[in-house]
């Protein structure tokens, strides 16, 4: 009625979209464009959520604890795309680096900046590639370093910053890392960074072993503690617990010497490494002795530790840069990098 209305003719004639009414295609899309707007806060508010429920909350009195944990592990995840397909791509001039040359330039400051430092290798392409994929995990972990020393200092000032503003610290960090893939290896990388990370390195082995200790102590007494629980029920019934502990022993200390055989085996033959092998043979003996003199020892703990010195061991003469004393130079470690992630995980 009100359309054909004279007097409300004047006012729908100069608004055509009131006066037209949608078709039902219209009226389709339009009604699908409402659904598809609830259904995306759905999912935005479920994910929120869900961020909170595995990242922690930024309310006060909670930490950035995981978050952190996760760029690290993000950290870690660019330190290997870096090391085992950007770099082998930017020696061979294949790959990624075709990405990198597409800009003008780039291509060339790029091949630069990797190889930086690397020339005296030029004439053994393994030594070569394994050299420029040691630079290419300096970067991110380099910038990974600055990130996590400056949000300590800015935490110890204001620590409400401990768990505000992540979106924005994983995105200034991808950004650092992308800015470092142009940067050359000296004297930043290879010169001040790998010099702060061998020291970080030495402080974290003992923090490790100090963990390890601790882990193998409370693993100790957890068994020890079930096996009494066994006989306060049923006089005997915890030996099993006190077998296992004994396995446990057994089974590490033969891993600890069956290393230290295949150690001699592949390694000897040059005073360096047979110096490391024999000092952790003695190590793994003395300290076994220790703890079998006191009252207080566990003998799973020397075990525990006795294995570990052997992968220190094989970590340090693995790494030897002559070839004469390190059959596996120019070779990559796949299981000494899942040992490695494995044991920095449990620490």
């Amino acid at each position: 009625r009100t359309q054909n209305s004279e007097r409300w003719q004047p006012f729908l004639l100069s608004h055509p979209s009131l006066y037209h009414a949608l078709s039902p295609r219209q009226e389709r899309i339009q009604m699908g464009a409402y659904i598809s707007l609830g259904l995306t806060y759905c999912a935005c508010a479920s994910a929120s959520s869900l961020c909170n429920a595995c990242f922690g909350s930024t309310a006060p009195g909670t930490t950035g604890r995981k978050r952190s944990a996760l760029l690290l592990s993000a950290a870690v995840a660019v330190s290997l795309f870096f090391q085992y397909s950007l770099a082998p791509s930017i020696v061979n001039k294949t790959g990624w680096w075709k990405v990198y040359s597409s800009i003008p330039g780039m291509g060339k400051r790029v091949y630069a900046a990797w190889l930086d430092g690397c020339d005296g290798y030029a004439d053994t392409p393994d030594l070569l590639r394994q050299c420029v994929q040691n630079t290419g995990v300096y970067r991110p972990t380099a910038v990974a370093a600055l990130f996590y020393s400056v949000m300590a200092v800015a935490s110890g000032t204001r620590p409400s910053l401990n768990r505000e503003a992540w979106p924005a610290k994983y995105g200034t960090y991808f950004l650092l890392v992308l800015a470092s893939a142009f940067l050359y290896n000296g004297p930043l990388f290879d010169g001040i960074f790998l010099f702060v990370a061998r020291i970080g390195a030495m402080a974290f082995i003992v923090i490790q072993q100090v963990i390890l200790i601790d882990m193998a102590y409370n693993w100790n007494e957890s068994w020890v503690e079930k096996a009494d629980e066994c006989d306060r029920l049923d006089w005997g019934s915890g030996k099993p617990w006190l077998r296992l502990i004994v396995a446990s022993c057994v089974a590490l200390y033969g891993c600890a010497f069956a290393g230290i055989g295949l150690l001699y085996h592949y390694f000897s033959g040059c005073a360096e490494n047979n110096a490391v092998i024999t000092l952790t043979l003695i190590g793994i003996i003395a300290i076994t002795a220790v703890q079998l003199s006191g009252t207080e020892g566990s003998l799973l703990t020397s075990a525990v530790l006795s294995t570990y010195s052997v992968y220190l061991a094989y970590s340090t003469v693995s790494k030897n840069p002559s070839a004469v004393c390190n059959p596996q130079l120019g070779n990559s470690d796949p299981w000494g990098i899942a040992i490695g992630f494995g044991l920095t995980a449990i620490s």
